[in-house]
């Protein structure tokens, strides 16, 4: 199985090193957020929702949550640059390694779990690898703060993702999943 510095190492073939290719730091603030805030109780569902019914991308979502948890409220092009960051890791590697164990899954033969595993497991260092870029991407983000409370500017800046990403004000308008979402985030927020 390869090592997170091998997964580093391919992102960069990948990416140019304005995109912080270069440099990725893989055990980050962001990537501890994340995994705190996806382990809380009912976000991984709510997250898996949208992707699923929005083709959300779950990584973009936890950005949002812990760039507002820093209070720092996206704009769009903000939003448009992390998108285009990840955009060719996310569609070359991230989705092509979660549809094989989905097809492994399907499969439904409990010899193949300890492969399917593996494939989750890379799965999982390739969201790291994406979460990495996007760690080095936020540093290129000049901070605009509303003046919001932070479970304002989360949702807000999940808001702001999902039309983007949908293109449709209306699928996003008012009914937004992710209660449990901004609650955990908002968890991780130091005191």
């Amino acid at each position: 199985m390869p090592k997170a510095g091998d997964a580093s190492r391919a992102a960069g073939r990948l990416l140019s090193p304005e995109d912080g290719a270069s440099a990725l730091d893989l055990d980050n603030v962001f990537w501890r957020f994340s995994l705190a805030v996806y382990a809380s109780d009912g976000v991984a569902r709510e997250c898996l929702a949208l992707q699923e019914a929005l083709k959300a991308d779950v990584n973009l979502l936890l950005f949002c949550a812990w760039m507002g948890a820093r209070n720092v409220a996206l704009t769009q092009s903000d939003l448009e640059a992390a998108g285009m960051a990840v955009e060719v890791w996310h569609a070359r590697v991230v989705r092509p390694l979660r549809g094989v164990r989905q097809q492994i899954k399907a499969l439904a033969r409990g010899e193949f779990e300890a492969f399917r595993s593996q494939v989750k497991s890379l799965e999982l260092e390739a969201e790291q690898v994406e979460q990495a870029i996007l760690y080095a991407h936020a540093r290129t983000i000049e901070p605009a703060t509303s003046g919001a409370e932070p479970r304002e500017m989360i949702a807000e800046n999940i808001r702001m993702y999902l039309e983007a990403a949908t293109g449709d004000r209306a699928a996003t308008a008012g009914q937004l999943p992710v209660v449990r979402l901004s609650d955990a985030a908002l968890r991780q927020i130091p005191a």
